[in-house]
């Protein structure tokens, strides 16, 4: 029986480049899969500003609920003053928004919003505030996290790019390329 319980100095070095090791293999399914989000979140969002364009009515609503929920939450809004089956609105994707003005916002305020008043729509009911409209506009409507995460793996494939042979390489000379030599011996 083995009484060691930590780990050599050897092993400490060589940790972090297995991890990279594991996350370089992963590197062409998630640049794959940060793409497909990115192009989906760029589409909804287009869809979005497609819909307040041509379906957009501006209204005074009254803030409801402010939940930010890590970015993903909602704005609930009533709208006070607007026509029968009108009477509700919401703000989605929080971190499009800057988080000083999200941190300003209490319920029972005023806001000037523009949102889809269209049935059936897939953004129905969907509102920008109106100060920010143009700054909308102007986004590509990918949420940061998803920027993050996909230069992160980028990063990783700079770092350790033979991983993305992984399986046409024998594995032993994908970890002697990996793992510098001196930490092997």
């Amino acid at each position: 029986m083995n009484a060691r319980w930590l780990p050599t100095r050897r092993e400490i070095l060589i940790a972090p480049w297995v991890f990279v090791a594991f996350l370089a293999a992963l590197v062409p399914i998630m640049f794959l899969f940060f793409v497909i989000v990115g192009l989906d979140q760029y589409s909804q969002h287009r869809g979005l500003l497609a819909a307040l364009q041509s379906h957009g009515l501006e209204a005074d609503a009254v803030i409801n609920q402010v939940d930010p929920e890590s970015g993903y939450g909602y704005i609930f809004l009533t709208l006070p003053e607007q026509p029968e089956g009108y009477d509700f609105a919401f703000i989605a994707t929080l971190s499009l928004y800057p988080s000083g003005w999200l941190e300003s916002l209490s319920p029972g305020q005023p806001l000037r919003i523009r949102f889809v008043a269209a049935e059936p729509n897939e953004y129905a009911q969907q509102a920008v505030p109106l100060d920010l409209y143009p700054q909308i506009r102007r986004s590509p409507g990918i949420t940061p996290d998803v920027w993050a995460l996909f230069g992160f793996f980028l990063l990783i494939a700079v770092v350790a790019p033979n991983f993305l042979f992984l399986g046409m390489i024998p594995l032993e000379e994908l970890l002697a390329s990996l793992i510098p030599s001196q930490l092997l011996k």
